[in-house]
């Protein structure tokens, strides 16, 4: 691949020229809440041929290296406030904090510490982790491996045997530790932890 700055150095990276139908490497700031996309001469790329926000083209690779981030996230519409850690459940207008214990519709954590997102829908929309290690609020310390759904504050708490039983597709996640550090990430990239712990997606 060729370098290509003749058009707007800006937001051009490696391959062609937007607008003219060739892929171009593209130089542009992503909003990690939110995927939101600003052509400029930021820190992210995207690969797209339109003189335009959307990553429109495709990469394929025998192995992509995630370097930190520990889980993938799916954007859902979002129809409440959006509280990384926090379990929704979902509604025909879209994802709201869960206010009732093991509450059925229950998809899952609002994610701050994803390394791929997947169907971006828009600024108003929540990443909810849905596989790997997610910073989750989490009513007290368990025991390592203890399963867990969410309690009627939005929190993680331990699964009872009835619920289980009964709602075996209520069960969010695995508890694994409670994470002591305040901020967490690469330098520069850190999140504020807020007092939450890891878990594992089921």
């Amino acid at each position: 691949m060729s370098l290509d700055y003749r058009s707007n150095p800006s937001s051009i990276g490696l391959g062609g020229i937007p607008g003219v139908g060739i892929p171009s490497l593209r130089r542009c700031t992503i909003n990690s809440g939110t995927g939101v996309i600003t052509v400029n001469a930021g820190p992210d790329f995207m690969i797209n041929s339109a003189d335009d926000i959307s990553p429109d083209q495709q990469i394929s690779a025998s192995k992509i290296w995630n370097g930190v981030w520990n889980d993938v996230a799916d954007f859902r519409k979002l129809n409440d406030k959006l509280i990384y850690g926090k379990c929704y459940y979902d509604t025909i207008n879209g994802a709201k904090i869960c206010d009732t214990q093991c509450q059925k519709s229950v998809i899952g954590i609002a994610s701050n510490t994803f390394g791929q997102g997947l169907g971006f829908i828009g600024a108003k929309s929540v990443p909810i982790a849905i596989s790997g290690w997610v910073l989750a609020f989490v009513d007290k310390e368990y025991e390592i491996g203890t399963p867990l759904t969410n309690d009627e504050n939005g929190d993680l708490t331990e699964i009872t045997f009835e619920e289980k039983k009964w709602y075996p597709e209520r069960l969010v996640a695995i508890y694994r530790n409670k994470e002591v550090n305040i901020l967490w990430g690469p330098k520069d990239k850190e999140i504020e932890v807020n007092n939450r712990y890891w878990v594992k997606i089921k």
